[in-house]
């Protein structure tokens, strides 16, 4: 009889350790969803820099992204998060504006073509070279309306600015007396040289739309204290792209003035910047070759990729270019070279030349010298 009344206590005592035990983390999921909605609440809004704009005009071509991978980037989203933001594409002579719209559930690619008769298009896949898109929540819109202004870029970085606004996604419908716009051409991959005889011309078509017309604006505006650290040239802390309705033409907006426009806006409190990182993950030698292992550690596809590989006790030097390699991707390179009794290192270096500007280039060479018992 005691025995069974022992029994009964401990079990009484084991669900209530249970209970207590339940209660507490039962508190602690509480607290937890709190704090992380909190969170989303607050940086729910997003930047997302694919390459920079700054790189992309040096002549940085050989990295880029795909639609696809856009997509794939940003499927953590809630289907109804919009997306808006710009670009380029890398096709020779044809190196156009392209403005991204649309939601996380359908991103929409419009390109401003370069040539006759300059129309808007919708198009699939870049690939693009940089582009530059956030992800908002449609419920943390702001709206304005703008009177009319001889500077439409002025009065909406003035606005933000008071606002204390660092950072933000932007919409605006104007009605429009005067447009001044480009559309660019090509940037060589040796970076623009305005130094040349045709100066802007020779990269970027110009154009002005005059005349009332109804012009539909996006871009991102970042404040010149943050531009740096984003990849944005001095003096272009508003980037627009935007179309004419009527006619369909398009290209980046240089200066705009109005008669009146419908803004909309939304604060971005963070923002990302992916690019690739090139590295030599490993030297092998054999008895008539030697292997060189290079890896992509970044986000963006790489290619024509340089690798140069060289034995500076001999003075030997050897180069091969790698086609593409793609995000997280490897490739395995054979030099067949032999190295001979007076070679005592091996150095490999990827990108030698710095044609690619990587997340990280501190990592692009690695050496390889001979031990005791040989390579």
């Amino acid at each position: 009889m005691v025995h069974g009344v022992r029994e009964r206590a401990s079990l009484h005592r084991r669900r209530a350790s249970h209970l207590a035990t339940s209660r507490v983390l039962g508190w602690t999921l509480i607290f937890t969803i709190s704090l992380f909605s909190d969170l989303w609440a607050e940086n729910r809004n997003r930047a997302f820099f694919f390459n920079t704009y700054s790189d992309f005009l040096r002549g940085d071509h050989w990295q880029w992204i795909s639609s696809e991978e856009v997509s794939r980037r940003l499927y953590v989203y809630p289907e109804r998060f919009r997306v808006m933001g710009m670009g380029n594409v890398s096709w020779p002579e044809r190196m156009s504006e392209t403005i991204v719209e649309g939601t996380i559930k359908r991103i929409n690619y419009r390109w401003a073509d370069p040539e006759y008769p300059y129309k808007l298009k919708n198009i699939q896949d870049g690939p693009f070279p940089w582009l530059h898109v956030a992800v908002v929540d449609p419920d943390t819109v702001l709206e304005a309306r703008l009177e009319k202004t001889p500077d439409l870029h002025r009065s909406l970085m003035e606005k933000f600015r008071r606002e204390g606004i660092e950072m933000c996604a932007v919409e605006v419908e104007a009605e429009t007396k005067h447009v001044e716009y480009t559309v660019t051409y090509r940037i060589p991959k040796t970076g623009l040289d305005l130094s040349v005889e045709q100066g802007r011309a020779a990269y970027f078509r110009a154009f002005q739309d005059e005349g009332d017309s109804i012009w539909t604006m996006k871009g991102i505006y970042i404040d010149e204290t943050v531009a740096p650290s984003c990849g944005i040239p001095p003096g272009q802390p508003l980037m627009l792209v935007g179309y004419n309705q009527g006619t369909l033409h398009a290209g980046l907006i240089k200066m705009a003035r109005i008669q009146g426009a419908t803004v909309r806006y939304y604060p971005v409190k963070k923002f990302e910047i992916f690019k690739s990182d090139l590295t030599v993950s490993d030297i092998r030698v054999h008895e008539d070759r030697v292997t060189v292992e290079v890896r992509n550690e970044g986000s963006l596809v790489a290619e024509h990729v340089k690798l140069r590989l060289s034995f500076p006790d001999t003075g030997k030097e050897l180069e091969a270019v790698l086609p593409r390699i793609n995000p997280q991707g490897e490739i395995s390179i054979r030099f067949n070279v032999k190295a001979g009794p007076s070679d005592r290192t091996i150095v490999a270096v990827v990108d030698p030349e710095d044609q690619i500007a990587e997340s990280n280039e501190a990592n692009n060479k690695r050496e390889r010298k001979v031990g005791l018992f040989g390579w």
